[in-house]
Parts: C-alpha cells; sequence; structure tokens
C-alpha cells in the first residue's frame, strides 16, 4: 500500500541519506546568456597564401605599408576587406572543410608572415588549406568545385553550417575526381 511504501522510502533516506551536493535552480532564477559570444567588429583586411598563411591587418597597420613579406616562392591568393567577426572556412587537400573565425586569429603586420592555417587549425600530416571562404553566419551562397574530369559541384554554404562548435567537416567535396580550382 501507499504507507507502506512511503515508510519503506523513509527508513532507506535514514539509512543511506546524505545532504544534497548540488543546488537546484528554478528557470525564474537563470541569467540569460547570449547566444553569440561578443566578437569586437572592425574592419580587416585578411590574406591567404599559395603555401598557406594567413594574415589579418588592420587598415590603419596597412597605411603606407602594403609591401607584404611571404615566405620565398609564396604568393597572395585571396584577399578580402572584411571585418573581425566573419566566419572563415578553410577548404582542404583532404575533401575536408575547417570552420573558424577571423577574429580567433591575431592581428599582424604586412612586415609579418603571418599564421600557417594547417598547424593553427590542427590538421592531419600531409593536409594543406586549398582555399579559403568568407562567410557570414547566414551562409548564404554557393561553393564551385571544378574538377579534372570535367564535372563541376555547386554545393550550397548552408551545408557547412553547424549547430554546433565543430571545427572540422568531412567529405566537403568529391574525392571521386581530383580537385582543379574552388570558387564562392
Amino acid at each position: 500500500s501507499y504507507t507502506d511504501a512511503v515508510k519503506e522510502l523513509e527508513k532507506v533516506a535514514e539509512k543511506y541519506g546524505q545532504p544534497r551536493k548540488t543546488d537546484i535552480l528554478y528557470e525564474s532564477e537563470l541569467e540569460e546568456a547570449d547566444d553569440e559570444d561578443e566578437i569586437p567588429d572592425y574592419s580587416v583586411m585578411v590574406f591567404f597564401t599559395k603555401e598557406g598563411y594567413f594574415k589579418k591587418i588592420t587598415l590603419q597597420s596597412l597605411r603606407g605599408n602594403d609591401e607584404q613579406k611571404l615566405k620565398e616562392g609564396d604568393e597572395i591568393v585571396q584577399t578580402f576587406d572584411t571585418t573581425n567577426n566573419k566566419e572563415l572556412l578553410f577548404f582542404t587537400n583532404k575533401q575536408q572543410v575547417y570552420k573558424t573565425t577571423v577574429a580567433a586569429f591575431d592581428e599582424t603586420k604586412a612586415s609579418n608572415m603571418g599564421d600557417y592555417v594547417a598547424g593553427k587549425l590542427g590538421m592531419e600530416d600531409g593536409e594543406a588549406p586549398i582555399y579559403m571562404a568568407l562567410t557570414d553566419r547566414e551562409y548564404e551562397g554557393n561553393m564551385f568545385f571544378f574538377f579534372e574530369n570535367g564535372k563541376v559541384a555547386k554545393v550550397p554554404l548552408s551545408a557547412y553550417e553547424t549547430k554546433t562548435n565543430r571545427r572540422k567537416l568531412t567529405g566537403a567535396y568529391s574525392d571521386k575526381s581530383p580537385l582543379r580550382t574552388v570558387m564562392a
């Protein structure tokens, strides 16, 4: 019966009971947290090189000193005038994409070589970034992958959007034919 069950539970609580180790919080007591971290938003120029280096330079730092220091034989393949709060997608030679933000990189000067993207993002051995796409948090637009067999794949940027903060996505594009070029 009900009273027997209550008595049995009281005996168990008396014999094994311990004070509560955690607090109970009610929804009315919780503070609302912002969905997005506050990333300072200011104008920057970003540069990506053929050898996989990335530079983020403020516009003020670029004034009067626009000669970029690069590793011997390296060249700048992509440049964007953007803001610090944008997201970056680095597509690699292993059909993967690494997600990060412009803010994740330190500001540098034109006289520095910049950050080596494969090392900064923890890419696998032999993996190298081959293309950088810049996006806002809306993931609008498309990626185009051109392959040696003459085929082209159009993939919406929204395919790379995630609900969690995963940094590495596999299967970013097909591996059936070698990739010739990528465009956003």
